[in-house]
């Protein structure tokens, strides 16, 4: 569309008061979403806060904590399915790297569907308190990871390694090392480029270092964080209420309707 033909655009035009009153109300839905999201990534700072106040900071290991590899806090190690996905049928939801948040979150809000035969089903599922590990992607997003939390299984793609712990770790404490500022240092360090992408593999994921504080002190840790992880969902869906509600302030205005809505309202 050519500039001459946006100018001839036919739009409503309420007078000037009204106009001022529905960028108030518009100022003031934006301003709910901005402190909706700063409640969110206070959260997400709390976790790590808490991280360094009960373990210290894994660089220099302050606490003096016993030093291993994740390889010897793991049962075991799998890659995902490379089984190509359907946008709308299959059994079961499978998870790929975009589905994990940079800080250890998740986002099921794209997800395709596949179908898993018994014998995939044991290889090819996480269940909960399980953790992924994001081995192929850009170079500052490869490594990501987070412990998946539904009480359904779901299928997880060929760029994704699932860990299971063994009794001397708790896998929330291992993704909260992994995602700490030091951890993000580490992966990056070791990530190696391939075609454009960057990749840190099963065995490199199991050589990396890391302190082994004791079992209880790492199911504590765990116990609390699951509780702001709860907290953080509910703001997250709270904030989509939030965005939906904007977006449907901004298109009355538009249509010419918001300060008409309003004064139904007050009826």
């Amino acid at each position: 569309m050519s500039t001459n033909e946006i100018a001839k655009l036919s739009i409503p035009l309420p007078p000037l008061e009204s106009q001022k009153q529905i960028v108030n109300v518009l100022d003031l839905a934006k301003e709910l979403i901005n402190k909706r999201r700063d409640q969110i990534l206070a959260l997400d700072e709390m976790t790590q806060s808490l991280f360094l106040e009960m373990f210290g900071d894994p660089k220099i290991n302050p606490k003096n904590w016993p030093v291993g590899t994740i390889e010897d806090l793991s049962i075991k190690t799998q890659y995902g399915t490379s089984k190509k996905a359907d946008e709308q049928n299959g059994s079961y939801s499978i998870l790929r790297m975009n589905n994990i948040t940079y800080n250890g979150g998740w986002d099921f809000s794209s997800l395709k569907y596949i179908d898993l035969n018994d014998k995939d089903k044991e290889k090819f599922l996480v269940n909960k308190g399980e953790l992924l590990f994001n081995r192929t992607n850009s170079k500052e997003l490869v490594g990501k990871t987070a412990v998946y939390r539904e009480d359904e299984p779901m299928a997880f793609a060929g760029y994704l390694i699932k860990l299971i712990c063994n009794e001397k770790a708790n896998e929330e404490f291992i993704s909260a090392y992994l995602n700490s500022k030091y951890g993000k240092v580490v992966l990056n360090s070791m990530a190696k480029n391939i075609v454009g992408m960057a990749n840190i593999n099963a065995k490199e994921l199991k050589s990396i270092s890391i302190y082994i504080p004791p079992k209880d002190l790492q199911d504590e840790f765990a116990d609390i964080n699951l509780k702001i992880m709860k907290k953080r969902e509910l703001l997250l869906k709270g904030l989509d209420k939030l965005e939906e509600q904007y977006l449907s302030l901004l298109q009355s205005a538009f249509k010419g309707e918001l300060f008409a809505q309003a004064k139904v309202s007050n009826l």
